[in-house]
C-alpha cells in the first residue's frame, strides 16, 4: 500500500511540476537558480561567471549587496562591500549562493499576484531560516549559512504551492480546519501529493546540492537517530527549525506550548542537548533577528501576526522601540519603507565608482589575485549603468595581441571571443589606443571620418554605436585594454565620472605593477 501511495505521489508531483513550468515566471526563476547552482558546484567555475549571473538581475544585485553588508555578515568579513566580485572573494562561493537563493525565493514570493496574502508566508520562511542559523551551532552544523538556507527551503513545497496554486492551498487549509485532517492528508486530497514531495521535486529540478536536498527531506516518524554526517546534521537542523516554526505559528497557551517544546526536545535529543527553555528562547530571538533584518529585505514585520506576537512576548527593548519611533509613527507601521542604508545600492554612477574604489583598494591591500581585481574593476564600471558591455583584453604571452579575457553585458561571451587587438601595429582606433597609451572615446562608429578606423571584428559582431577605450600600460608597454560600449547612443559621462573611471583604471595598473 505504501509503494502504491508513493507511486501516486510521484505521478501527481510531476504533473504539478509541469504546471509550474508552464507558468509565466517560474521557468525564469528556475533558470537563474539552476545556473547559480551549476556554477558553484563546478570545479572550473570562476568568480566572473557567478557575478555575471547575479548582475543580470539588478534588484537581486542590490539586495544581495545590502545583505552582505548587514551586521550578520560582518563576522565573515563583510561590511563596506560594493561589488558582487568582492563579496565572492571574501565570503566564498557557497555563502554568496546561499544568500542569493534565499533572497530570490523571498523576492519571488513577495512580487506575485497574491503578494499581499503571501507577505506573511515570505517573511515567515525567512524566520525559519533564521531559526536554522541560530540552531546550527547546538546541532553541530558547521556551515551556518547552509543551516539558514536548509531551514528556509524546508518549506519549499508549501511556499511554491501557496504561490502558484493559491486557491488549492486555501482549500487545504479549509479541510484542515473543518475536517480535522493533518496537512499531509489534506494535501493529498486536494493536490494528490504532499507539500514535501513537491518541494523535493522542485529542489531536484533546480539542481540543489545533495547536502541541501537531504536537508529539505522530511525525517521519518519517531525520535531522531544520532546524526553521523554533515548531511544528516543539516537534515536534523532543517526539520527542527520547521517543527519549531509550527509551534511558533500555533497560538497556544503556555502549558500547551511547553508540552510541545518538551516533546520536541525529546525527539531531537540525539542531535544535541536542547532544553524546552532553549527552544523557546530561539523562537523569540529569531523573531528579533528578523525584525533587525527587515530593513535589508525592505519588508515590514506587520505583515506577520506570528512575528508581532513573538516580539510582543519577548518584549521590545527601549532602544529598539525608540529606533522604530524615530523611523515612523506607529499608526503607519504598515507603510514602513526604509531608505537605502549604504552606497552598495546607490544608482548614481559617481557614488558607485567611489564605493568601488574602496573595494578595489581593499582588494589590493589584501593581495587579491589580479584576475579578481580585474573582475571587480569591470563590475564597478558595469554597475554604473552607463554601458551595455564592459570587457578587458590582456596581452598574450608572445606579446603580439591583446585578446579578450573577461567582461559583463549583452552577448558577452561572443564579444570576448571576437576581441583581438594588435599590440605591434597601429591600424585602427583600438591598436592606436594601445600603441600610444591614450584613452579614446568614439561617440559614433558610423560617422564618415570614423568608419575606416573601426576593425572588422567590431563592425561585424558588436556593432556598438559608441565605445570608450582605456589602455593599461607600463613604461609604454601595453598590458591590457579596457573596452566599454553603448548600443543605443553616444556615451556621455560627466567629467567627475570619467575622472573616477581613470582613477580606478590606475588602481588596476598597480596590481599589474605588483605582479599579483
Amino acid at each position: 500500500m505504501s509503494d502504491e501511495l508513493d507511486a501516486l505521489d510521484s505521478k501527481q508531483t510531476e504533473q504539478l511540476l509541469e504546471e509550474l513550468m508552464s507558468s509565466q515566471d517560474f521557468p525564469a526563476l528556475s533558470s537563474t537558480i539552476i545556473k547559480i547552482n551549476q556554477l558553484v558546484g563546478s570545479e572550473e567555475s570562476h568568480t566572473d561567471e557567478l557575478t555575471r549571473t547575479i548582475l543580470r538581475d539588478n534588484s537581486l544585485t542590490n539586495k544581495l549587496l545590502r545583505l552582505v553588508n548587514s551586521v550578520h555578515y560582518a563576522q565573515f568579513g563583510g561590511r563596506n562591500i560594493s561589488t558582487i566580485s568582492r563579496a565572492v572573494v571574501i565570503l566564498g562561493y557557497n555563502t554568496i549562493r546561499d544568500a542569493a537563493l534565499s533572497l530570490m525565493l523571498f523576492e519571488h514570493l513577495n512580487n506575485q499576484a497574491h503578494a499581499q496574502a503571501l507577505k506573511s508566508d515570505a517573511l515567515e520562511s525567512f524566520y525559519c531560516g533564521v531559526l536554522g542559523r541560530l540552531m546550527s551551532r547546538p546541532l553541530g552544523v558547521r556551515d551556518v549559512e547552509e543551516g539558514f538556507i536548509g531551514a528556509m527551503f524546508r518549506n519549499l513545497g508549501r511556499l511554491m504551492a501557496r504561490l502558484y496554486f493559491f486557491e488549492r492551498t486555501e482549500r487545504i487549509r479549509a479541510l484542515m480546519e473543518t475536517e480535522g485532517l493533518d496537512e499531509n492528508a489534506a494535501c493529498r486530497k486536494v493536490l494528490g501529493t504532499s507539500y514535501d514531495q513537491l518541494g523535493l521535486a522542485i529542489g531536484r529540478h533546480w539542481h540543489l546540492p545533495d547536502t541541501l536536498m537531504q536537508g529539505i527531506t522530511p525525517l521519518p516518524p519517531g525520535p531522531l537517530r544520532k546524526p553521523t554526517s554533515d548531511e544528516a546534521r543539516l537534515q536534523a537542523l532543517a526539520n527542527l527549525a520547521r517543527d519549531l516554526y509550527e509551534i511558533a505559528a500555533s497560538n497556544l497557551n503556555d502549558s500547551e506550548r511547553l508540552k510541545k517544546l518538551k516533546a520536541l526536545s525529546s525527539k531531537y535529543a540525539q542531535a544535541g542537548e536542547l532544553s524546552p527553555a532553549q527552544l523557546h528562547g530561539a523562537m523569540l530571538n529569531a523573531a528579533e533577528e528578523v525584525q533587525k533584518e527587515a530593513a535589508t529585505l525592505q519588508a515590514s514585520i506587520s505583515s506577520s501576526a506570528m512575528l508581532q506576537r513573538l516580539l510582543g512576548e519577548g518584549g521590545a527593548t527601549a532602544a529598539s522601540a525608540e529606533a522604530i519611533a524615530q523611523k515612523v509613527d506607529a499608526s503607519r507601521l504598515d507603510d514602513l519603507t526604509l531608505p537605502e542604508i549604504d552606497s552598495s545600492t546607490a544608482t548614481d554612477p559617481a557614488a558607485i565608482l567611489t564605493a568601488g574604489l574602496q573595494d578595489l583598494t581593499n582588494a589590493l591591500i589584501s593581495n587579491t589575485k589580479i584576475t579578481d581585481v580585474l573582475h571587480l574593476l569591470l563590475e564597478v564600471y558595469y554597475r554604473t549603468g552607463c554601458f551595455d558591455r564592459v570587457m578587458i583584453a590582456v596581452l598574450d604571452r608572445q606579446g603580439q595581441f591583446l585578446a579578450g579575457r573577461t567582461g559583463f553585458g549583452k552577448n558577452i561571451d561572443t564579444a570576448i571571443g571576437s576581441f583581438k587587438v594588435s599590440a605591434t601595429a597601429s591600424t585602427d582606433a583600438f591598436s592606436a589606443a594601445v600603441a600610444q597609451g591614450v584613452d579614446i572615446l568614439i561617440s559614433d562608429t558610423q560617422a564618415d571620418n570614423i568608419k575606416s578606423r573601426i576593425p572588422a571584428w567590431h563592425a561585424g559582431l558588436l556593432k556598438a554605436q559608441s565605445f570608450l577605450l582605456l589602455p593599461i600600460t607600463i613604461n609604454k608597454k601595453p598590458l591590457a585594454l579596457i573596452y566599454l560600449d553603448s548600443d543605443s547612443g553616444p556615451i556621455t559621462l560627466a567629467p567627475q565620472v570619467l575622472n573616477m573611471m581613470k582613477v580606478l583604471r590606475n588602481q588596476a595598473l598597480l596590481a599589474f605593477k605588483q605582479g599579483k
